[in-house]
């Protein structure tokens, strides 16, 4: 896992010291080495830090160049098959000179072009400049996992990199707000599936697609080179060779993953997912006599919203070692202005410090590579609120009985696992589905009209789990974890996003995504080996979150959140009404009403423009490797 910068000056040469401060801007990514490369003419420049994951000698360091010198490749991520592809290019005579995934890419992309990119099961992105046709050659996987940003200058100055703060220290790109960023950030209606950032000069690069700009910084071609399909739908699968076929490319996804010269753990949050993802490299591990950790955030004075109980029951029955962290609200206080810094962005949730806080334990703890169960919810329906699909297709398809069974078993496994709990609404919703006496009422309602990126399925729930994947769920977490982890020099690996997995689970029928009332129905069954039975089958699902509730009425955190709720910076903002925050935070404070996430929107913000208007994005934050000199 790396960090990488790509620069274009058409117009004027390119500075060493300049390409040297922005590549290590990204020294979080990779602080196990730094090198630049810059063509003979100075228009051209590559940087790159390493972070040494596959093959940790010198010789896999990156700026890496093909044996003739014509091409030269900077690279952020992992080739998780580079194995497999590198037997097939040694079969074509290819003579390797590491050991490492970077080589094996570059060969592809030298061997096969465009087509490579289909060949690769990973998480990359990367920038080849082609020296005998003068062009750069940039692409990102499949689902975003790695970033890659564009930012445009003046006399057509392009320069590329894994993260903004790379890009903005270039005194020919600007660093003025996209004021249609924020107010859509204001307004709730802020994702990140397009190319819109909060800056004005700097596109997000979009996942599954690659592009060519020539030596003047022109682009000219961009394509997608792989697709989402959830309309061919299996519909003659049984249930059983459903799991079977489900948990052997899980299986192998978790495999690929524990590839690696370093040490691997994962991350444990008592869910379903992780607990599976723990529980199979657990079994791998077992075989190899490797010592397995895992990292949990957990908050024991407050059992409605803590897992403590949960990952203990995992640790016990897979007999991995477990470390623990609870996050503090001194702590957000205190680290609030770094992590947004890192994050480069405003974030809905103030759960993302408790990601920050467990990837720094993996750090303390010397565990590079951390397996991550994200990604389990939008593929396989695992948010309560897909349940409600599921009940409105059912009723869409005549199949009442049906929705009343399903219905029946949904809300009373919900009602028990309530009452176990204070205050149960803090852990989850237990009235998130129609009431069984509602059912009959919902099919006399006129057909709700669902927006869609997805087209050709009549599904709801298909339209609304295509929708989380690729366009108003995932590719926010996706920044989430990857900023998080690179911050303290981790590396996230997600099984659940291994394209094979994820081909084969869109054409899955939706009855084996929720079954007699079970969401995520497939991976429950296919995981009977792995984790307990307790937790395979949960009804009590938790969302990843910190206390804020609590911590919004507490003076540690309370007065800071009210000078950034508060903030005048915000004042002029179309969608900020001092009446109505002001009512939201009464609300609050009263305990009349939970509105954590409501204000949390306006303290992130409030955090980020005091980072752009302190000049940070620029010149970098106090404290920092790499600061301008004033």
């Amino acid at each position: 896992m790396c960090g990488l910068v790509a620069v274009l000056s058409p117009a004027l040469n390119v500075r060493e010291d300049l390409l040297i401060y922005m590549r290590d801007r990204l020294i979080h990514r990779g602080p196990d080495y730094g090198d630049i490369w810059i063509s003979s003419d100075k228009k051209t420049a590559l940087a790159h830090r390493r972070l040494s994951i596959i093959d940790k000698s010198d010789f896999a360091n990156q700026p890496m160049s093909s044996n003739d010198n014509s091409s030269h490749l900077v690279f952020n991520g992992e080739i998780y098959n580079y194995i497999e592809i590198k037997t097939l290019l040694e079969k074509k005579g290819y003579v390797f000179k590491t050991h490492s995934d970077t080589e094996v890419l570059l060969a592809s992309l030298l061997v096969w072009g465009e087509d490579a990119l289909s060949r690769l099961n990973g998480m990359f992105a990367f920038a080849l400049w082609n020296n005998r046709n003068k062009t750069l050659m940039i692409a990102r996987d499949r689902f975003g996992e790695k970033p890659l940003f564009i930012g445009k200058g003046e006399f057509n100055t392009t320069v590329i990199a894994s993260e903004m703060k790379a890009i903005l220290p270039h005194p020919l790109i600007s660093d003025d707000i996209n004021y249609d960023s924020l107010n859509r950030f204001t307004r709730n209606d802020w994702f990140e599936h397009d190319k819109y950032t909060f800056f004005n000069n700097i596109e997000r690069f979009p996942a599954s697609h690659a592009a060519i700009f020539n030596k003047n910084g022109e682009e000219i071609k961009r394509w997608r080179y792989w697709s989402p399909k959830f309309n061919n739908v299996y519909e003659n699968i049984s249930p059983k060779q459903a799991v079977e076929e489900f948990g052997a490319l899980l299986t192998n996804s978790v495999n690929l993953r524990l590839r690696t010269d370093v040490q691997v753990g994962s991350s444990l949050s008592g869910g379903l997912d992780s607990s599976a993802i723990v529980g199979m490299m657990a079994r791998h591990k077992k075989s190899n006599l490797i010592q397995q950790n895992t990292f949990s955030a957990v908050f024991p004075m407050d059992p409605t919203i803590s897992e403590d109980k949960e990952i203990d029951e995992v640790v016990s029955y897979t007999g991995v070692n477990k470390y623990t962290v609870t996050p503090s609200q001194e702590g957000l206080v205190a680290e609030s202005k770094l992590l947004h810094w890192h994050q480069e962005e405003p974030f809905l949730s103030a759960s993302i410090y408790l990601q920050w806080c467990v990837a720094r334990l993996a750090k303390q703890n010397k565990t590079v590579v951390l397996l991550d169960g994200q990604g389990a919810d939008e593929l396989l329906a695992g948010y309560q609120f897909y349940f409600k699909c599921r009940q409105f297709d059912l009723i869409e398809q005549g199949k009442l009985n049906l929705a009343r069974r399903e219905t029946a078993k949904f809300n009373r496994r919900l009602k028990i696992a309530g009452s176990k709990y204070a205050n149960s609404t803090r852990r989850f919703n237990h009235k998130v589905a129609y009431a069984e006496d509602e059912l009959n009422t919902l099919r006399f309602k006129i057909k709700k009209k669902y927006t869609s990126h997805s087209m050709g399925t009549k599904s709801t729930l298909r339209k609304t789990l295509f929708d989380a994947m690729f366009f108003n769920s995932l590719p926010m977490l996706l920044r989430y974890a990857d900023r998080n982890s690179m911050a303290f020099s981790r590396e996230t690996r997600l099984p659940f996003l291994d394209y094979n997995l994820v081909d084969y689970c869109m054409q899955l029928p939706d009855d084996y995504y929720i079954r007699n009332g079970w969401q995520k129905w497939i991976l429950r069954a296919a995981t009977k080996e792995f984790i307990p039975t307790k937790i395979r089958w949960r009804a009590d699902k938790v969302g990843y979150a910190a206390p804020l509730d609590i911590w919004l009425r507490e003076r540690k955190l309370k007065d800071w959140a009210y000078t950034k709720v508060f903030d005048h910076a915000l004042y002029d903002l179309p969608e900020y009404n001092l009446e109505e925050i002001s009512k939201l935070w009464n609300q609050h404070q009263s305990g009349h009403a939970n509105n954590s996430w409501a204000l949390w929107r306006w303290i992130s913000l409030s955090e980020w423009l005091s980072i752009y208007k302190s000049g940070y994005w620029k010149r970098g934050m106090p404290g920092q490797p790499c600061m301008l000199a004033m």
